[in-house]
């Protein structure tokens, strides 16, 4: 008896290890879900065996446990089995929050909020140093140059976290060095306050991704034309009662891209529409190489007929993307950028009235970034 009892476990092993290898053979597909973003690990090629094994098996094992069939399935049932038990994020990258919220867990997101990691005074100094050689550099040009920040997730909507966390810090990376760059002379736009006053209004961040959502972009696009109005006094304010909030309901965001639920974990995406006709069109984009070189990362451009209007450049992380549509109906020509490098040659192209360097949060490194050839 025990040893019936023996050979069942042992056939239960095998026939569950054998499962995802045997059930396609049968006509049940097992192939890769449209969820995870990313491509699959390549075969290594064999010629590879022998001239580098210590780099083939590797790439091998990472192939295979890739092209397992079910994986993707696999995957997501022990992910929503976690999520249903326990509420615990089976993804060291994402933190699950209350009310149905996702908060990001790489680049020392939650430490920035926690603010455990200051920035030192020779960080601080060789960040000043940087960005008053950019200004500098664009002011012997005639061009105005703006720093602005936008907020961390965390930081707007600390109210769905997990309880118990909160900043173990009064001062954040940003409080510890705006002063600095202001003191320095420089133009900087910190957005914080904006987007926290404007929720009030509608939610400005999306629940299942790491950025603010449309109504967000367009509060940022919206202090960042009142921030330069003062260098440029034809500038009209961009203001957001000119627009209507729209709810849309679409899968997920990257949050719910990395637990591979963005069917199940969708977002009620809220997006800024103008009441009115939009004056920004798409535009050519220059006739010089994009920085990014992305495929994921382009850049773009939009022109409006008012001329005398500002020409701009960005430089810019992932938030400009919900920004730009905004923040492009008040310029006469704007250009986008994803890099936080300044990029001489295409200042020289553009011939801009102003840049602007826009940085996330956790990004705030960036400004230690210079000028790329």
């Amino acid at each position: 008896m025990v040893r019936l009892a023996n050979i069942l476990q042992i056939l239960a092993v095998v026939v569950f290890l054998a499962a995802p290898y045997g059930l396609p053979l049968m006509g049940v597909s097992g192939g890769r879900l449209a969820v995870e973003n990313r491509p699959v690990a390549p075969v290594p090629p064999l010629a590879e065996a022998l001239d580098a094994p210590g780099r083939y098996g590797p790439a091998l094992a990472a192939h295979v446990r890739d092209a397992a069939p079910f994986r993707d399935h696999l995957i997501r049932a022990n992910n929503r089995l976690r999520l249903a038990l326990f509420g615990e994020s089976p993804v060291p990258g994402v933190i699950v929050g209350r009310d149905d919220w996702l908060y990001y867990n790489l680049e020392h997101a939650l430490d920035d909020y926690l603010n455990v990691v200051p920035l030192s005074e020779r960080d601080m100094q060789e960040m000043v140093r940087v960005q008053v050689g950019r200004r500098d550099w664009l002011a012997a040009r005639g061009i105005a140059y703006l720093i602005m920040f936008a907020p961390n997730k965390e930081r707007v909507y600390p109210e769905h976290l997990p309880p118990g966390l909160h900043p173990l810090r009064p001062d954040s990376r940003l409080s510890q060095i705006i002063p600095r760059l202001r003191a320095a002379g420089l133009d900087v736009l910190d957005l914080r306050q904006a987007v926290i006053a404007g929720k009030t209004a509608g939610r400005t961040y999306m629940k299942t991704d790491t950025h603010w959502n449309g109504y967000g972009g367009l509060l940022g696009a919206s202090a960042l034309v009142a921030a330069l109005s003062g260098r440029f006094p034809a500038l009209e304010p961009l203001d957001p009662a000119g627009y209507e909030l729209a709810v849309t309901d679409r899968p997920g965001g990257d949050l719910s891209e990395m637990l591979l639920l963005p069917d199940l974990r969708r977002e009620p995406d809220v997006s800024a529409r103008p009441r009115g006709a939009a004056l920004a069109r798409a535009a050519a984009p220059g006739d010089y190489p994009d920085p990014a070189d992305h495929p994921e990362r382009e850049r773009a451009a939009y022109e409006t007929d008012r001329k005398d209007w500002p020409r701009a450049v960005f430089f810019h992380d992932s938030f400009a993307r919900a920004m730009q549509t905004h923040a492009a109906e008040r310029f006469s020509r704007s250009v986008f950028l994803w890099t936080h490098a300044l990029v001489p040659f295409v200042i020289e192209k553009e011939r801009p009235d102003v840049v602007v360097l826009e940085v996330v949060e956790r990004y705030v490194f960036a400004l230690l970034v210079d000028r790329s050839n």
